[in-house]
Parts: structure tokens; C-alpha cells; sequence
């Protein structure tokens, strides 16, 4: 773990290098804007002054609400001053395959189908990840298909999707047909943007970037740079790259929307010298993810951390021992959004149902252990000692009585004698979870929260 005093050597490295080397912006119209306020540009290469990030971070709020469906939906993303930091877990995205029984195969429409409806039912995710690519649908339907998916089979807040110029047309449209026009009278629809390292802003991430902040919503712009070939062999220099590629991109949506909420991301790993594979399943990841939330604390911006990522290609020990330290470390450094925190196998690329139930209960593991505990004098329960005395009885108290079900939460994991484990016929915890999967699926019943008319235009517009 890097001390507080290397996290701001880390921070003024970064702005040495975005001062002195510049970050290659491929949108020439990002170009303009930053040099109209009064950043120095030599063609695509821009060079950030430490006055602009400044400004732009005095600009950018440190925290913010996402709107939900109703009220008790929304997620607040940032410390609004009371020290109340809950993280907000959002399922694996963006993966090209699927795990099916001990086969992978290419993402399907019911891969999202089915994550969408878990996502639905559980306790611990709050928001639906852009979680496949359904590559049995024409490219052009993809997003329509699997975004009507996401907000017809459950009533969470989901990632928008936004790889291209179009998509961002799809997420204006749906969030009118959702919320009427006044939608953009507060932060409702996030998305996630990526740089390309080393110290580059893509064409397509620079013009999605300033439009969407230019409508006030926000973006979490997540550095992955991979420490000895898209960055430093070290984690402080990952670290510096990391930090200079999200700062720029900071300014750039501060220039295009002056106060609008941004999200400071940051999934960065070490790469094997030896062969070149980049590794998010090692003890370097865990601790990229805590300086990465400790760098954003430093700056003021909210901050998504970590994952319940891994090498491994089936959700087995090493999928979980790899995932929960990737959790652990996210949540432990304060952390206010994690997504990939349910279903990634395979270093992001591949989804798997039973490791989504998996990792949600680790979810609820992690925050159990972030919750405040009580230490009142119904806690202590000095009277109660006293009452039941040396060698005495607790399961008659009616303390106990009152508190008989603090610690009653549902789970498929093994917490009964091993006779009636192995009675029931679960081989492991995998079998167990593919077992669950089935038996949420099979009770599953949609939101009823959005009205006939919605639903009609969701439809005619997502599936025509």
C-alpha cells in the first residue's frame, strides 16, 4: 500500500507529465474547445496546465445523486459531507462470451436477458452493467435490444451504453420516453468511457465526452493502463499514467459542461514482462485499486475502484480468491462505484451466471463488514449479562428474542451439518449457485412500475 505522501508524489507526477508531455486529444473539435480556453495544442497533443486541472476539479462536483425510477432507486455516487460512503455495485460488462455449463460460447440476447432479471431480484446490485455482447443480433440492433432488455426486466439504474455517436442518440431518446423532457434537469443516465493508454483521449471517447457532459449527465472516463506495456513497469508509474489520462479527461468535460458530474475510473494492471498477458487477478491489481481511490479522494472526485475480476475461466477457488480481494480492496479504500463487481470471469471477457450469484454474496460480505456496528447499551447488554449470570442461558432472554434475526439473510452457501449438505447433493459451491440461478429464474416476476403507454413506446421504439 503506497503512504498518503506517496498518493501526492503520485498526484504531482501526473501533473508534471500532463504539463510537459501533453496527451494526444483525436477530436479536433476537443482540440478547439480546450485551446479556446487557453490550453496549449501542437495538432492533436495538447499540454494541461496545472491552473486548468485545478479549475476543472474546483468545478466538478465531489458528489451526486443518480435519479432513479422512483426515489428509494437513487444512487449517490461521492461524499456529501456526512463521511457516509456506501459503494454502488454494478454487474460485469461489456464481455464478447458466455459461460455455459463448461462451455464458452458467443454472448447471446438472453445472457442479458437473464442477467437483467437476477439484477432485478438481488440484494446487493444496484445497477445493471452493459453486461454482453449479443452477438446473435445484427450490430446495429444490439443496443436497442439489450438497453429495452435492462429497462424492461428490472427497475435498477443501468449503464448506458456508449461506444459510438449513435448510442448516445438511443440513451437521449429512451430517457425522454422514461422521464419526459424535463430528463435532463438532473444527473440520470451514466456512462462509461475509457482512454487510451498510454496518454490518449480517442476521437470517439473525446466527442461522446463533451456531449454528454455538455446535457449535464454523468461520465466515469476509467483508465486501464497496463503497467510495462501501455505504462511503467511499476505500479507508481502505471499509477502517474493513470492519473494524467483522467485528469485530462476531467478538464475536457468540465470545458464541454461547466459543473457537470464526473467520475474518476480507474481498472488499471501489471502486465507479465515474461509474456506480455496483462494480469487483473494479482496482488498488483488490489493494490492499483486502492491508490486509484485514494488518488481520486485526493483530487475531491467521486471514484470507481476495483472488481470482482480474475484470471481464472471458471468460477472456481481461484475466481473468488482473486475477485473478493479485488472487491475488499475497492470497498476498504472508500470506493463509490464498482463495476465488473459480479459475473467476470476470464479478465473481464466472459460472463457466468452462477460466478454473478457468487460474487453477490461476497458483495454482501465486504459491505457487511463496511456497515457501522452498534456498541449502545442494547449491544453491550450489560443487563443481560447480569441477568443470565455465570454459566447461565442466553436463548431464553428476551434480548435474544428481539435480536433472533439480525443476522437471518438468505443465502445458497453451505451453513448446515455436513450429512445434510451432502444429502442435498451440491458437489460445490458452483453446482449450489447454478442451482440458485434456476431458482430465481423460475421466480422471477418484472417491475410493474412503468405504465401502458411507456411500455408501448419503449417497445415500438427498442424493437422495431
Amino acid at each position: 500500500m503506497f503512504a498518503d505522501a506517496d498518493i501526492a508524489r503520485i498526484h504531482d507526477a501526473a501533473l508534471g507529465v500532463l504539463g510537459r508531455t501533453g496527451v494526444l486529444v483525436r477530436e479536433p473539435d476537443a482540440v478547439r474547445l480546450l485551446a479556446s480556453r487557453g490550453l496549449h495544442a501542437e495538432g492533436p497533443r495538447v499540454y494541461f496546465d496545472e491552473g486548468a486541472v485545478q479549475a476543472a476539479l474546483a468545478a466538478a462536483p465531489s458528489s451526486f445523486t443518480l435519479a432513479g425510477r422512483r426515489p428509494e432507486l437513487d444512487l449517490r455516487f461521492g461524499d456529501a459531507g456526512d463521511g457516509n460512503v456506501r459503494t454502488v455495485f454494478a454487474t460485469a460488462s461489456g464481455a464478447a462470451f458466455a459461460l455455459d455449463g463448461d462451455q464458452v460460447r458467443p454472448g447471446r440476447l438472453d445472457d442479458a436477458v437473464c442477467t437483467a432479471k437476477l439484477v432485478h431480484l438481488s440484494r446487493s446490485i444496484e445497477l445493471s452493467g452493459d453486461c454482453i455482447e449479443p452477438t446473435d443480433l445484427p450490430e446495429e440492433l444490439r443496443t436497442r435490444r439489450s438497453t429495452h432488455a435492462r429497462l424492461t426486466l428490472s427497475d435498477k439504474a443501468i449503464e448506458w451504453i456508449a461506444s459510438v455517436d449513435d448510442d448516445l442518440e438511443v440513451a437521449i431518446a429512451l430517457n425522454e420516453i422514461l422521464f419526459g423532457a424535463e430528463w435532463l434537469s438532473r444527473p440520470r443516465a451514466l456512462i462509461i468511457l475509457n482512454t487510451n493508454s498510454p496518454l490518449q483521449l480517442s476521437g470517439e471517447t473525446a466527442r461522446l465526452l463533451m456531449r454528454w457532459s455538455h446535457l449535464g449527465q454523468p461520465s466515469c472516463v476509467t483508465a486501464c493502463v497496463m503497467g510495462g506495456t501501455t505504462g511503467p513497469a511499476t505500479p507508481a508509474g502505471t499509477l502517474v499514467v493513470q492519473h494524467a489520462e483522467v485528469l485530462a479527461a476531467l478538464v475536457l468535460a468540465q470545458a464541454a459542461g461547466e459543473g457537470s458530474p464526473f467520475v474518476y475510473g480507474g481498472v488499471s494492471a501489471m502486465s507479465s514482462l515474461r509474456t506480455g498477458a496483462v494480469h487483473f487477478g494479482t496482488t498488483e491489481f488490489a493494490l492499483l485499486a486502492d491508490a486509484t481511490a485514494r488518488l481520486a479522494h485526493h483530487v475531491g472526485l467521486p471514484v470507481r475502484a476495483g472488481a470482482a475480476v480474475t484470471d481464472a475461466h471458471v468460477p472456481d477457488a481461484q475466481a473468488m480468491l482473486e475477485s473478493v480481494v479485488g472487491l475488499a480492496a475497492g470497498v476498504g479504500a472508500g470506493a463509490d462505484f464498482m463495476l465488473q463487481a459480479a459475473g467476470a470471469l476470464s479478465s473481464f471477457s466472459v460472463l457466468s451466471l452462477e460466478k454473478l450469484l457468487m460474487d453477490e454474496e461476497a458483495i454482501a460480505m465486504v459491505r457487511a463488514l463496511q456497515a457501522p456496528s452498534a456498541a449502545d447499551a442494547d449491544a453491550l447488554a450489560g443487563d443481560v449479562i447480569d441477568a443470565a449470570g455465570p454459566a447461565g442461558d442466553y436463548l431464553g432472554q428476551p434480548h435474544t428474542r428481539r435480536h433472533v434475526r439480525d443476522r437471518d439473510r438468505p443465502s445458497f452457501l453451505v451453513r448446515e451439518a455436513g450429512e445434510t449438505w451432502r444429502a442435498r447433493g451440491d458437489a460445490d459451491v458452483r453446482s449450489a449457485a447454478a442451482r440458485e440461478v434456476g431458482r430465481r429464474l423460475e421466480t422471477y416476476a418484472p417491475p410493474d412500475d412503468l405504465d401502458g403507454l411507456v411500455r408501448r413506446q419503449l417497445d415500438e421504439y427498442c424493437l422495431r
